[in-house]
């Protein structure tokens, strides 16, 4: 029981961490497109 209430956070964060890392390289080309839609 320990072993699954400790691998469900982990999880969760491991998740969220992953998609951290891929998010912050798009976020320069989405402020750009941004930038480009909106003029």
């Amino acid at each position: 029981m320990a072993d699954q209430q400790f691998k469900e956070p982990y999880n969760i964060l491991h998740f969220l961490g992953l998609v951290a890392v891929l998010l912050i390289p798009t976020a320069p080309a989405t402020l750009t497109w941004i930038k480009i839609l909106t003029q």
